[in-house]
């Protein structure tokens, strides 16, 4: 079968980090024994420099790069016509690098809306494949529906043969949104090597991982302040009290992270890794028996389904990915509050954090990393990624053979 990817974001040299779980993805695919071509075009804003459309085969996988210039917000007309002049280009220019022998594409899955859709309906109807969407980003359901870019979207939305979104219940906001049937869900897959990665002694302290940019919507404030507070119940209980690594982020971040980390009592026990290489970061979720993530939106979690492949016990506030990712032989959900109520969220992590560390204590403790991994195994690995993908792919090519 011969699968094209058209990804909203994708990794390049300037932005390596930059979807790069869509690369990770696409070679699983190949694996499985498919061919697979990545048409990556970005949005950039009108005035912005556009490199133009450039070619590359990586590690057997033919990407096309470019960018479709637009107008910000969509407060004029002009995207969708915007994106299928350049995803002609790109189309007529993947064709051309592949071999006679690839035969045109029999599936395009597109990611995320804005502008993926838009290329992959071109490209389906180009080359009359089955159309496949995956929806990423929570905020695609913000968008008014009585604007040009939704009017725009709906259009191509139509030609979609199979809808699916990362978490299920993203697949039910985005049903209720755009009201042509119901949506699947996908669980964003862990690399094989994050299943095999070693995991120290588990030891005496309760070790906390958190991973992100450390931007706001993570939560990383609210997240020192629990666990100093878990901390501080712990000792006063006759255990060691946390220690807690947070890995990424810029310089600026860091340092008034590491600032408030100090103030709160717990500096000496948190670890600041600034930003890593994608390859250093299981070693750090590995070495943890905890991982957290307090986000206010989180529509997928990879990071939750990679602390679960490594055998970390989950805490995590009932965002999307949260309810979907984490499940109780996997960690904890935090009560709903938790997303709106930074008091709440404290409140509860802490007690959260607390219950975890007298539960992993115990003789027969009721989480074990084995166990985890085990159970991460079958929900998140490339295998079972690659088998819920070729349901869909089939699916889409009987909807094309049923539409001729």
């Amino acid at each position: 079968m011969h699968v094209v990817l058209t990804p909203s974001w994708y990794p390049d040299a300037r932005s390596p980090h930059n979807g790069s779980f869509f690369r990770e993805q696409a070679q699983m695919l190949r694996r499985a024994g498919m061919r697979v071509g990545v048409i990556a075009l970005q949005p950039v804003s009108l005035w912005q420099a556009r490199p133009p459309l450039e070619a590359s085969e990586e590690d057997g996988i033919a990407v096309v790069r470019g960018s479709v210039p637009i107008i910000p917000k969509g407060v004029l007309p002009g995207d969708r016509t915007a994106a299928r002049a350049v995803a002609r280009r790109a189309l007529g220019l993947y064709e051309r690098v592949q071999d006679a022998a690839a035969g045109r594409p029999e599936v395009v899955h597109a990611h995320s809306v804005f502008v993926g859709l838009h290329v992959g309906a071109l490209a389906a109807a180009r080359w009359g494949a089955g159309l496949v969407l995956t929806e990423h980003r929570p905020s695609s359901t913000d968008r008014s529906r009585v604007g040009w870019r939704y009017r725009a979207l709906r259009r191509d939305m139509r030609a979609v043969a199979v809808r699916s979104s990362v978490s299920t219940p993203f697949s039910r906001r985005l049903t209720d949104y755009w009201g042509l049937g119901p949506w699947d869900d996908i669980a964003l897959p862990v690399p094989e090597e994050y299943f095999e990665q070693h995991r120290p002694s588990a030891g005496r302290r309760l070790r906390i991982c958190h991973v992100s940019h450390l931007d706001p919507g993570k939560r990383v404030p609210e997240t020192l302040a629990a666990v100093a507070r878990a901390g501080r119940q712990l000792s006063q209980a006759g255990h060691q009290a946390p220690s807690l690594t947070v890995v990424g982020g810029q310089d600026t971040e860091v340092a008034s992270l590491r600032d408030l980390a100090a103030s709160l009592g717990i500096g000496e026990r948190t670890t600041f890794t600034g930003r890593v290489a994608h390859a250093e970061v299981s070693r750090y979720m590995a070495d943890a028996s905890v991982f957290v993530l307090a986000s206010g939106v989180e529509a997928g979690g990879t990071v939750l389904a990679e602390a679960q492949a490594l055998g970390c016990v989950c805490a995590a506030t009932p965002t999307w990915a949260g309810r979907f990712m984490v499940e109780p032989a996997t960690g904890v959900v935090l009560p709903h509050q938790t997303l709106e109520d930074g008091d709440a969220l404290v409140a509860e992590l802490t007690r959260a954090l607390v219950d975890i560390e007298r539960a992993l204590s115990q003789d027969s403790p009721r989480w074990r990393p084995e166990a985890i991994r085990a159970r991460a195994r079958r929900r998140f690995s490339e295998e079972t990624f690659t088998a819920t993908s070729r349901r869909f792919y089939d699916r889409a090519l009987k909807a094309r053979s049923a539409r001729s």
